[in-house]
């Protein structure tokens, strides 16, 4: 298995970054506080310039901003002018520029793309594809052979139930973003969620637990600055 350096590497150097500024090493001193949400942010910047989440990189860079506005000489524009502009850049780099997943999406031509919307409606597929952008939705999945879902909900919120579904075998995949939004899963008792998801700034809460052991349902993608939120029926 190749390993992964990255990580490891930045929290090391992070610590040192952390001892040495604290022992008065840098010319500009910062809270220790300061510092940890530095270190945070940066981490951030990294995983979203990582799969190009447009809101994860700006916010990420419009909070560095604030945080060291003193000596890059902006106090004048914090926090409302940078928190404003990071507003306006996230939608118009979003329009621009779509997340890059570490999976890809399958059966594209039943693809579903929504924008500035507030709908309601039956998605009746084995796969299931739903591209949610400034709008509210609701869906209802129908299927006996279900496969996969690649879901995405960019600076909007949707529901989605999959009450009425069942798995074309023991496993399914449901691949998601969330970035400046809200997801809602409302899934059978029996299904087992395996959770691979990465929370970047972003909230995972479940309610409810399985009830029967069933199949596996894999999580795989991110929520950036969002939340998803999972029901189990």
């Amino acid at each position: 298995m190749k390993r992964n350096w990255f990580w490891p590497v930045f929290l090391i150097a992070s610590a040192v970054v952390l001892i040495t500024s604290q022992l008065g090493l840098f010319s500009y001193h910062l809270g220790i506080w300061s510092l940890l949400l530095t270190i945070v942010l940066v981490a951030a910047l990294i995983s979203s310039l990582r799969y190009l989440s447009m809101p994860g990189v700006v916010f990420a860079v419009a909070f560095l901003a604030i945080i060291y506005a003193k000596p890059l000489g902006i106090t004048a524009l914090v926090p409302w002018t940078i928190l404003g502009a990071a507003v306006l850049l996230s939608i118009g780099l979003s329009m621009l520029i779509h997340p890059r997943y570490h999976y890809q999406y399958h059966n594209r031509h039943h693809h579903h793309h929504d924008d500035y919307a507030e709908t309601t409606g039956t998605i009746s597929d084995n796969q299931v594809n739903l591209d949610l952008t400034f709008g509210s939705g609701i869906r209802y999945v129908h299927s006996d052979a279900f496969e996969a879902g690649n879901l995405n909900v960019s600076m909007g919120s949707a529901k989605i139930y999959f009450d009425d579904v069942s798995l074309q075998t023991n496993t399914a995949t449901i691949n998601l973003n969330v970035s400046l939004g809200s997801l809602e899963l409302y899934l059978p008792k029996t299904w087992q969620l395996q959770n691979n998801l990465d929370a970047n700034l972003g909230s995972v809460n479940v309610n409810g637990v399985p009830t029967t052991a069933g199949p596996v349902v894999i999580l795989n993608g991110r929520v950036s600055l969002g939340e998803l939120t999972i029901n189990y029926l």
